[in-house]
């Protein structure tokens, strides 16, 4: 299951609150805009009602409105809107004005004023208008004076306020989603900090980590401090038992030996080929043991506290171990060195090399040919090996790397754990193993890649 973005995961909490309360801002916006409209332009609009009231009169009995046309212009000229007016008697007959306006509604507690003023929505047209009333009476007669516009002001005036509140909410969305963004990568940057801190290291540094993290992220640093501390605890058990099994191991082994030896000297011809049977599994078995001590002993160190080593000077404090057996069995050992320097232990560096060299003594035929070559670029320092044997097949390059594995049909007396060593070491070292075909001898190539200690050495 792919893992979700903690900044996507706030924000899909975050995102409907925000539009929760914008909705609820729009609302609120619209009412008070619609709202002050009203009442701006209603009183306005009764203003009219009262003009035209101030000008009716009584002529023969009945309500007249006498304006002149000028007047009435005057009236009813507006910039947006469009008025209209209208005068009707106590039957609702029309007295003076446009026909089409509607007359108030039963009255209601909502659009009736206490002084007899009405405010109301209606049609004319088929237009929306909004509508004032006036209800009084001009010498004992009931009259009704109706102004009315269209809503062209109000609607421009309720947009205006909207946009007006709404801009600054939607601005605050947007900050609040950016604070959001950043925000919480600049709260995770403890985290980015504790991976980095983790990322670099080897797989036995084990000491505790020491990040500045929020108090919410420390219980997690606790955790992996207790578990390193934990795993520090058992893997120092383990390389404590088997460095002291091989310890114990290696005295009676010696007697073992010694004691073979003399009775190999002092016994018949019959005997003595089953007792140097018996003297080469006490050397294979002494063998065994130094090199699970090898393994044992291996500890990682940090590599910025560790010295800078020559390759070259490995390659020859090791060649002089290993030249007399080569000789022995006929094989030319040769050496292509150029300048190149690590971080790491000298002695764990000289063992990885010696199990190389068996390795490749072991399977290289008389007459055959060992080449050790090493050195160094930009990106960083290489050590090999390479035989003219029989080769490492594809499907076993990575196999010959695990403890006590041997390739089948193999006739070596080994044990498999030398080239798991040459891994080990080489890991503890920030290295890197790889097994391939040899181009220039047709076996085998073991080769290690180290990072750079040192750029001086290409520089």
């Amino acid at each position: 299951m792919q893992p979700t973005s903690l900044r996507i995961q706030l924000l899909r909490r975050l995102l409907p609150a925000m539009l929760a309360l914008l909705l609820a801002g729009a609302g609120t916006a619209y009412w008070v805009a619609w709202r002050s409209a009203t009442k701006a332009y209603d009183r306005a609009l009764f203003d009219i009602t009262l003009a035209i009231a101030e000008q009716l009169r009584m002529l023969d009995g009945k309500p007249q409105l006498p304006l002149t046309q000028q007047a009435r212009a005057v009236l009813l000229t507006d910039k947006f809107d469009q008025i209209f007016y209208a005068v009707r008697g106590a039957s609702a007959e029309m007295l003076d004005g446009e026909p089409g306006l509607p007359m108030p509604p039963p009255e209601s507690p909502r659009t009736r004023n206490t002084d007899g003023r009405y405010y109301y929505d209606g049609f004319v047209d088929g237009k929306p208008i909004r509508v004032a009333a006036l209800q009084m009476e001009l010498a004992g007669q009931a009259v009704t004076v109706l102004a009315g516009e269209t809503m062209i002001k109000r609607n421009a005036l309720v947009r205006e306020i909207i946009l007006g509140m709404l801009l600054p909410e939607l601005m605050l969305v947007l900050v609040s989603i950016s604070v959001v963004w950043f925000g919480i990568r600049s709260g995770l940057r403890p985290l980015a900090e504790l991976r980095r801190e983790l990322a670099g290291r080897s797989q036995a540094d084990l000491r505790p980590v020491r990040v500045d993290v929020p108090e919410e992220i420390q219980p997690v640093v606790t955790e992996v401090n207790g578990l390193l501390q934990r795993l520090e605890h058992s893997l120092g058990s383990q390389r404590n038992f088997v460095s002291d099994a091989a310890h114990q191991l290696r005295t009676p082994i010696a007697a073992l030996q010694a004691q073979v030896e003399a009775a190999i000297i002092e016994s018949s011809p019959d005997s003595r080929q089953k007792l140097e049977g018996i003297l080469a599994a006490a050397h294979r078995l002494s063998r065994l043991v130094a090199q699970m001590l090898a393994l044992a002993r291996a500890e990682p160190s940090l590599a910025q506290t560790q010295p800078e080593v020559s390759l070259e000077e490995v390659v020859q404090q090791t060649a002089e171990i290993w030249l007399p057996m080569a000789i022995s069995r006929q094989i030319d050992l040769g050496f292509e060195l150029s300048p190149a320097f690590v971080r790491g232990n000298s002695l764990l560096l000289q063992e990885l090399l010696g199990n190389l060299l068996d390795n490749a003594l072991r399977y290289t035929p008389a007459n055959g040919s060992v080449t050790v070559s090493c050195g160094q670029n930009a990106a960083g320092a290489w050590l090999s090996v390479e035989d003219s044997g029989r080769g490492i097949a594809e499907a076993e390059r990575e196999k010959v790397f695990e403890r006590f594995y041997q390739p089948p049909g193999s006739r070596s007396d080994g044990n498999g754990l030398g080239l798991a060593i040459v891994r080990e070491i080489a890991r503890q070292h920030g290295g890197t193993t790889i097994a391939m075909p040899s181009e220039k001898l047709g076996g085998a190539q073991l080769k290690i890649t180290f990072p750079a200690a040192s750029t001086a050495a290409f520089q």
